[in-house]
Formats: structure tokens, sequence, C-alpha cells
């Protein structure tokens, strides 16, 4: 256990009243417990918040997002692959095992921003 996990621990404890002695727990205990939980896992998801939205597309749904051709959009994930810049995946699927490949979105916005800058570099 972390220092933190021990100061969360103590905290409760104190709030809820344990080491009084009296081993059941009251409905005001339990309310005070239930708002305590509230106020950390808000405080936990504040301080990790998680992208919404969709991660990972298909060359069909780059064609959309983008507003370019198959060709085209087939055309940059090659070469954002051939140079690293992308994650791939291939579900398990078909008779060969080998589904449509999947390419990580925020790799691909990132990749496009560095070009970005280094275009406006010159």
């Amino acid at each position: 256990m972390n220092a933190n996990t021990i100061d969360e621990e103590q905290a409760l404890k104190q709030l809820l009243g344990i080491g009084s002695g009296s081993p059941v727990a009251t409905p005001e205990m339990l309310m005070r417990m239930a708002q305590w939980l509230h106020a950390t896992l808000k405080r936990e998801i504040d301080a990790r918040p998680v992208g919404g939205g969709q991660e990972w597309a298909r060359v069909s749904d780059i064609m959309k997002i983008y507003g370019i051709s198959r060709a085209q959009a087939n055309c940059w994930m090659v070469r954002l692959r051939e140079e690293g810049k992308v994650r791939v995946q291939n579900p398990i699927s078909g008779a060969q095992g080998v589904g449509d490949t999947f390419y990580n979105l925020a790799d691909i916005a990132r990749a496009y921003e560095d070009n970005a800058k280094k275009i406006s570099r010159k």
C-alpha cells in the first residue's frame, strides 16, 4: 500500500467512526460512506479523463472522416504504416484469420499535426 491509500483508509475510518467500539453500521454511517465513495470516485475520474468516441477506424471510415477517395485513404495509411506512425489492428475473422485492418485515429491525427508543423516551418 502506498501512503495515499493509507491516508484514504484513515480518513474513511475517521469519517465512519470506526474504532469507537460499535460493531453495527448505522444508516448515517452508510450515508457518510456513500458520500465519501462518490467524492473519491469523482476525484479519480476527474484526474484521469477518458476520451470518448471512436478510437479505431477502417479505411472506409477514414474516407468519410477526411472526405477522400479509397485510393487516397489507402495511400495515406500505407505511408503512415511504413513510417511507423500508426498503430494497426487486425481482428481474427474469415477463413485466413485476417479481418479488416483498423488504424488508430489518435495516431493518424498526431502524424497529421506533426506534418502540418513541419510544413509550416518551411
